[in-house]
């Protein structure tokens, strides 16, 4: 019986962008590596390549794959343009469609 009970806390502790996410992945609907950029926007809100890789602890060349491959499948979308500092230009900013 303790199982299910901890089931319903996990899913009463995460929002159901979530718990969506995770159903896709589990159905093969999206990749593992998908998923975790999802799961990143999803916690921390919009955010550049820079920004998800950094997160992530990945490649740029890798987050911008998954990246654009969830923007296929219309999971993730513009949300606006940003500066970067570092690179001196104007990039996109995504979030979670």
């Amino acid at each position: 019986m303790v199982a299910p009970l901890l089931h319903l806390k996990i899913e009463n502790m995460v929002n159901q962008k979530s718990i969506d996410s995770f159903k896709e992945l589990q159905n093969g609907v999206i990749s593992e590596r998908q998923f975790q950029v999802l799961q990143c926007l999803n916690i921390y809100g919009p955010q550049t390549n820079r920004m998800l890789a950094k997160e992530l602890n990945w490649d740029i060349n890798r987050v911008t794959g998954r990246v654009s491959e969830l923007r296929t499948k219309n999971l993730v979308g513009h949300h606006s343009d940003y500066y970067d500092t570092d690179t001196k230009r104007t990039v996109n900013m995504w979030k979670c469609l």
